[in-house]
């Protein structure tokens, strides 16, 4: 198709979800500079778009709160923008609404639900490995000079960074240190809070590094017993920090180790060393680290799993054994410990 003057991005969750269009409107920035980019995100997730809102010209908020009537609304401001290409990244029944009739060409994402069916009912492995950041590329119908990942080069704004180092005295002294996000949205996403706990309790004992703990709000009271191994030297940061901040965090990090959760894709995107602990998911369906700096921790010989594509509050099976049979020894043999 000819090129387009402006292009309408959507994707209105989640975090991990939309750290992973940055590659695509990088690509679009980089191939297409004189394309215009707005993009249409949900209200809890504005911030998400912060670190590439200069890539950005408007950025739409879509407030889930009032559904019906934001609809309207967002379908007007399409219809008046004219837009000659809409690539909905979300291809959801309330996105195919709002671009239900309008005057554009609309490409959707594919979300492969008949394979990872039959993944996850039957263990059938249809899918080509292929990372999602990838297939949001492909869904524009352009060319692009090439799909290779890139990490973000990320400037963190020095008043945030300034604050943080106040906040969190390890990064002010300028220490080494361990960033760790125990936290997942799911049970079985999260790798048993006692072996996080083995695993700082080894890392204290070993180094004199310094491991900071990240989270959110929701999380915190899940995270704060891992403080009391070490108050002078594990500090607990979930809830204190937004989005943004948290990804001005992870760029200043030595290290993040985290379950398959939004902070490994922030990870991922700055190209930190980072470990990546899977459960209940696996890489085929695309939601995996692409960063040379990245390890992911998994067992392959389990007929159970995947279980899920997203996440379960138990195990189905009642052994967790996709998380349990990852040791804290395993983990702590993949960290390169400074001494």
């Amino acid at each position: 198709m000819e090129i387009p003057s402006q292009i309408l991005l959507i994707r209105l969750s989640s975090i991990g979800d939309i750290l992973l269009t940055f590659p695509l409107i990088r690509a679009l920035h980089r191939d297409y500079p004189r394309t215009a980019i707005d993009f249409i995100v949900g209200n809890d997730f504005e911030d998400v778009l912060k670190p590439i809102r200069p890539l950005l010209r408007h950025v739409i908020i879509y407030d889930k709160n009032n559904s019906r009537s934001e609809t309207r609304r967002i379908r007007k401001i399409i219809r008046e923008n004219h837009y000659p290409l809409i690539a909905d990244l979300h291809n959801n029944l309330r996105t195919f609404r709002l671009t239900l009739g309008q005057d554009a060409k609309v490409s959707r994402f594919k979300k492969h639900r008949i394979r990872r069916f039959f993944y996850v009912k039957w263990y059938w492995n249809i899918f080509n490995v292929v990372p999602v950041w990838q297939r949001y590329i492909r869904t524009v119908p352009l060319n692009f000079q090439d799909y290779g990942f890139q990490t973000l080069e990320f400037p963190p704004e020095s008043d945030i960074a300034n604050r943080l180092t106040t906040d969190i005295p390890a990064l002010d002294a300028g220490k080494k240190y361990m960033l760790i996000y125990p936290g997942a949205r799911h049970f079985t996403k999260r790798w048993p809070l006692e072996y996080y706990e083995k695993l700082i309790t080894m890392v204290l004992e070993k180094t004199d590094q310094t491991i900071i703990l990240g989270g959110s709000k929701e999380e915190s009271a899940y995270i704060r017993p891992l403080t009391k191994l070490d108050q002078n030297r594990v500090f607990d940061t979930s809830g204190k920090f937004g989005l943004y901040e948290n990804f001005v965090l992870v760029s200043l990090c030595d290290l993040i180790i985290s379950n398959d959760s939004a902070a490994m894709h922030m990870a991922a995107l700055l190209g930190k060393p980072q470990i990546a602990i899977f459960g209940n998911t696996v890489r085929q369906f695309g939601f995996y680290p692409e960063n040379p700096n990245a390890v992911i921790l998994e067992d392959n010989t389990l007929s159970c799993r995947p279980c899920s594509h997203i996440g379960f509050d138990k195990c189905p099976k009642k052994h967790f054994d996709c998380m349990r049979n990852i040791t804290p020894m395993m983990v702590l043999e993949t960290i390169k410990l400074p001494r």
